[in-house]
């Protein structure tokens, strides 16, 4: 018995590995396991054998499970009995502070409540995660969501001439293909308001590090599948996962070349 792993492979650029929702096609039929890749694996194999195949081939879209799809979550509980843990969890909510007293979040906490509990009142898909947070005692809500501290800037025009000196000095000027250099400053702009109410706004340096970490999550959030439709990214075989890293790779080489002022030509001669 041996795992087709080509499309995944061709898709995801890596052979699979780790804990998710897996895809299998065993004969005619599709089946979804989650767990590690090698349990789901072997549990794939048995089914295969039970009925008689012998290839299982492992499908490219990884995933988590949907809502309800987890085998994992409880089947047995009503809507009504969701509402009233949810409710009662809420009711002894109250705001923490995290990352030395720069990010406050409204934390609820789960003692007395099961894993599997916590997964169905709070949508969460992995059950690693939901121990977690049970040893925990608590449940962050909006822990990634970002910090908004509201307040008035009074030189909106300052904002944009930082974001400006940011890009065009440190940064050379420079975006990636398919990106826009103005949606960038209008991003770190914005960014900036967010946060007018903060103390450490009256610091330039404070500004000029917003700017920064505002751009390179920019950059990070739009650097795949800018110039491509997500159904085609979705689609079987799609290797777009090689394509990035030899992109990035013919990337980099080119700026060294570019910074030694050496042509391609020449490098080749």
């Amino acid at each position: 018995m041996q795992a087709d792993t080509a499309q995944y492979e061709a898709s995801h650029g890596r052979q699979p590995w780790g804990i998710g929702g897996w895809r299998f096609r065993v004969g005619d039929e599709t089946l979804f396991l989650f767990g590690r890749y090698g349990d789901s694996k072997r549990k794939a194999f048995k089914i295969a054998q039970a009925r008689g195949e012998e290839q299982v081939v492992v499908l490219p879209d990884k995933s988590l499970a949907p809502q309800g799809g987890n085998p994992e979550r409880p089947k047995n509980m009503t809507q009504d009995q969701i509402d009233s843990i949810k409710n009662r969890l809420m009711a002894q909510a109250e705001t923490r502070t995290f990352q030395k007293g720069k990010r406050e979040r409204l934390t609820v906490p789960v003692k007395g409540v099961k894993a599997a509990e916590v997964m169905v009142v709070f949508d969460i898909q992995s059950k690693r995660t939901a121990h977690a947070i049970v040893k925990r005692g608590f449940h962050i809500l909006g822990y990634k969501e970002r910090r908004q501290c509201p307040g008035t800037m009074d030189d909106v025009e300052e904002a944009y001439r930082i974001a400006k000196w940011w890009l065009h000095k440190r940064m050379g000027g420079r975006v990636p293909h398919g990106l826009d250099a103005d949606d960038m400053i209008q991003e770190a702009v914005t960014r900036l308001v967010e946060l007018a109410g903060d103390p450490r706004m009256q610091e330039a340096s404070y500004k000029f590090y917003v700017v920064r970490s505002t751009m390179a999550e920019y950059l990070r959030r739009n650097r795949k599948h800018a110039h491509e439709d997500e159904e085609k990214i979705e689609a079987p075989g799609h290797r777009w996962g090689t394509w990035d890293r030899t992109n990035r790779a013919t990337e980099t080489i080119c700026r060294m070349i570019e910074a030694r002022g050496i042509t391609p030509v020449a490098r080749a001669a």
